[in-house]
């Protein structure tokens, strides 16, 4: 299995840890019930940054591949995916580029925490590498012998 995560997820652990800091300070200094408030609105998403920041990102292999986004995990064999392709998101300021699974049902995944970004049109290289990886993955994965 080889894993690939995005760079941003050494920001997301840095962050968590900074709020979980902010949120055991609170706690240690606060001597009234008003003051938990402040401390649950960072000390939540701080932990939750902490815990899944390391586990970011996408693990593929021979049977198939695993998205770990900040809430949830997918999972997908190589033959329920027709195509791995990129997509472009277009914003107001910047654009992005995600890895989009073209399901067999038809449908499809945006791995939205391996984005990159971007200004203008060009697309982001290290998105066209990932893509490349993953289809190369899967044609290979395919076209094996079982």
């Amino acid at each position: 299995m080889r894993k690939r995560r995005n760079p941003s997820a050494l920001a997301y652990l840095t962050i968590g840890l900074m709020c979980l800091l902010i949120a055991v300070a609170g706690v240690a200094s606060t001597t009234r019930v008003d003051d938990l408030t402040p401390i649950c609105l960072t000390g939540v998403p701080g932990l939750m940054l902490t815990i899944r920041a390391p586990m970011y990102g996408v693990a593929f292999g021979d049977t198939g591949l695993k998205y770990s986004g900040l809430l949830n995990s997918r999972s997908y064999t190589w033959s329920g995916i027709q195509e791995v392709r990129p997509a472009v998101v277009s914003g107001t300021l910047f654009s992005s580029t995600v890895p989009e699974l073209l399901l067999a049902s038809g449908k499809t995944d945006r791995l939205p925490m391996l984005a990159g970004y971007g200004s203008g049109n060009t697309p982001n290289q290290r998105i066209e590498q990932l893509v490349a990886e993953l289809e190369e993955a899967r044609s290979s994965a395919l076209s094996s012998p079982q």
